[in-house]
């Protein structure tokens, strides 16, 4: 699954949880986001107003893989594309999905996302903090590092202009 969609997804949950502020980190095939907010797992029933579910498990055994001991959350790859496939669901059903704006967190993900769909690194870690900035170091698959620091105003122009050309092309 690409990054755009995949962060998306987890954008989805962290915004669910209430989570403002976070460290993500590519673990495998999943993600682990470490965050010094208090989480509320009850919060992510909300992501789960269609009632489906799949693959035998319900909703509460899915959210519960993802709270672990060691107070990180992580985000494996099959519980990314249960979000994934849950939050096309619900995009679908909302009749306003493309009158919603730029800011949500989610939206955001997501183009930072196809940034790293683009550069394609081998791991890579997001500092999404207060002070309006994203952190963003990553290593490509020939070893190089590479820090970026983008502003939530740039990734928000970045998410408008993606959305103005998708809209162009129907």
């Amino acid at each position: 699954m690409p990054h755009s969609n995949s962060l998306r997804a987890v954008g989805e949950s962290l915004q669910s949880l209430g989570v403002k502020s976070f460290v993500l980190e590519k673990a495998g095939p999943g993600y682990i986001v470490r965050t010094n907010e208090r989480l509320d797992p009850a919060q992510l029933h909300k992501l789960n107003l269609s009632g489906e579910t799949s693959e035998g498990l319900n909703p509460s055994s899915r959210h519960a893989k993802l709270f672990r001991e060691d107070g990180m959350l992580h985000y494996d790859s099959s519980y990314v594309s249960w979000l994934d496939a849950l939050g096309k669901r619900q995009r679908r059903s909302r009749i306003t999905a493309q009158a919603s704006g730029t800011t949500s967190l989610a939206r955001l993900l997501r183009t930072l996302g196809r940034h790293l769909d683009r550069v394609e690194p081998h791991e890579f870690r997001i500092v999404w903090g207060d002070d309006e900035a994203v952190y963003l170091d990553y290593q490509l698959s020939d070893g190089s590092s590479v820090q970026e620091i983008l502003t939530i105003a740039k990734l928000r122009e970045l998410t408008l202009q993606s959305r103005l050309r998708r809209a162009s092309r129907r």
